[in-house]
């Protein structure tokens, strides 16, 4: 017979490891957050900001405390190699002094070729160290750098795109920077044709080599067409093997069809070989690609064979997901624990939510979760989670971005970083799945804060309430009329004599017509929304 009093301490030993876990969400200043990395008193976030809207994105880092309030931030409007714009970074690495990080630059307006730099920003106070610019590397040609791995050796291991302007063929290079030499020695992979082949993972095999996962796109001719690329190299990057994941078809309205694949992440298996997962949103028809209603995440054992590979077990896993919403995803990050324990990270195709999910290292699927800002919001939101970063607690840090054009909840539209810290569980509500972690589906959503406004209605003066503990914290405030005009906009900074007591921000409304108003505060990661009357 079991100890009942062994089950009981395990019980509760498991249950204050899920609760002990910080959970929160947070909207922040700039376009996304790529990276979190822990720090003594809460976390830093780095990512892109909007002073340049679009493409042309400076570096943007934020500090917030371990409850996910902010606390400050450093915004670069101009730093590149010209002085002229920098392309969205998309790789990050933090050491202990500084922080690393890739992106693009363009020399001129309209210029069609992007160059690499390297920027280095100093971790006590987020200064810019320095810039190298990489460009002469790649003998003139447009590049980007997708991904960077430590080697071990203090030498970074980069891995992205070249190509000559306006050239339809990107190939991917794949090599190694030191950053003491500057020196740059890197190889560049066939593809096929109008292919840009676009790396997302750099794995480390045993023998020294390393396995590239890679994505073909070939939607510049037709048919379109996309397929998910491994490539192994040896420890100098040379080509041992390819394999292309093809050829899986399915059924739709108008007949077979073959599933286009994406965006690969490879894991370690237990008996000494690999996991493949992927995703496929899409179908390969003879001409534009189309939706595929019957999108899955799949999972197969990947056996490397020296000079070829095989894949084997392949299977679906949404059933073992509970068979989540249908809604055409993409891998954007992955992690695999110590103990095996492999996650992935996924965006909607179109962006509108994101997902988490959980997979066992035999290759079972756990569970699966999504992610949504704002559901009330009747109009058209994105909420896209780009990163996923581990946490000492055991929880995981997901970070991106919010975009919304302009509708009933934001009259004058949105941008912002978003951040969701989230528990073992994948779980970001105080109440939740939790108490259920093995469950396979759920859904997790953010809903708009409320604030008190009194007195209401109300004639010349109202006085606003919200539920915020975060220190003393700069908010931007605005009134909309209820045709989402914008009324009347400042700032009010929250002071606290008592945490246990609401900040409370008077206000004149003695100007504004007769009418109904909504009122916005955001600061400090949150935002808070009330509505009143003005007689």
């Amino acid at each position: 017979m079991k100890n009942p009093l062994k089950l009981i301490l395990i019980f509760v030993f498991i249950s204050s490891i899920l609760y002990s876990q910080e959970r929160f969400w947070g909207l922040y200043p700039g376009w996304k957050i790529n990276k979190a990395n822990e720090n003594n008193n809460g976390y830093t976030l780095i990512g892109s900001d909007t002073i340049n809207q679009g493409y042309a994105n400076t570096p943007i880092i934020i500090n917030i405390d371990q409850y996910g309030n902010q606390e400050s931030v450093v915004r670069y409007i101009n730093d590149t190699v010209d002085g002229i714009t920098t392309y969205s970074p998309n790789v990050y690495s933090f050491s202990d002094e500084y922080i690393s990080v890739y992106g693009s630059y363009i020399e001129y307006y309209k210029d069609y070729n992007l160059f690499p730099i390297l920027m280095t920003f100093n971790k006590t106070d987020f200064s810019l160290e320095s810039i190298v610019n990489l460009k002469t590397y790649f003998e003139n040609r447009s590049a980007i750098i997708w991904v960077q791995k430590e080697s071990g050796n203090g030498k970074n291991i980069l891995a992205g795109n070249v190509q000559y302007s306006r050239q339809s063929d990107a190939p991917t290079f794949f090599g190694f920077y030191d950053p003491i030499t500057d020196t740059l020695i890197y190889k560049v992979y066939d593809a096929p044709s109008h292919c840009r082949m676009t790396p997302y993972q750099i794995f480390s095999t045993v023998d020294g080599g390393y396995l590239l996962s890679c994505e073909q796109d070939m939607t510049y001719s037709y048919p379109e067409e996309v397929y998910a690329c491994i490539l192994k190299l040896d420890s100098e990057g040379n080509e041992q093997w390819r394999y292309v994941v093809s050829d899986r078809i399915v059924e739709t309205i108008y007949g077979p069809a073959e599933r286009a694949t994406y965006r690969p992440r490879i894991f370690d298996s237990p008996d000494g070989n690999f996991w493949l997962v992927w995703t496929d949103p899409r179908i390969i028809t003879p001409t534009y690609m189309g939706g595929n209603d019957d999108c899955r995440v799949w999972i197969a054992k990947l056996t490397d064979n020296g000079d070829s590979c095989t894949l084997t077990e392949e299977r679906d896993l949404m059933h073992e997901f509970d068979d989540p919403e249908q809604n055409w995803w993409l891998i954007n990050d992955s992690y695999q624990a110590v103990d095996g324990t492999m996650y992935i990270l996924l965006q909607n195709f179109w962006d509108y939510k994101s997902a988490m999910a959980k997979i066992h290292p035999n290759g079972v699927g756990a569970w699966f979760r999504t992610y949504k800002c704002y559901p009330e919001d009747v109009g058209s939101s994105y909420t896209y989670l780009k990163g996923m970063t581990a946490t000492s607690d055991g929880g995981f840090m997901l970070t991106g971005g919010y975009l919304n054009h302009g509708t009933e909840i934001f009259p004058e539209g949105i941008i912002a970083s978003v951040v969701f810290k989230v528990d073992s569980c994948g779980c970001f509500e105080e109440e939740g799945c939790n108490d259920h972690c093995m469950d396979s589906y759920s859904e997790h959503y953010v809903y708009m804060a409320e604030a008190s406004v009194y007195p209401n209605p109300a004639s010349d003066k109202i006085t606003v309430s919200f539920d915020y503990q975060g220190g003393e914290t700069e908010f931007e405030y605005k009134i909309y009329s209820l045709d989402g005009k914008a009324m009347q906009s400042g700032t009010f900074r929250a002071q606290f004599e008592n945490l246990s007591v609401a900040p409370q921000c008077p206000l004149s409304v003695y100007d504004l017509p007769s009418g109904c108003y909504m009122i916005q505060f955001w600061g400090g990661g949150k935002i808070f929304t009330g509505k009143f009357v003005k007689e």
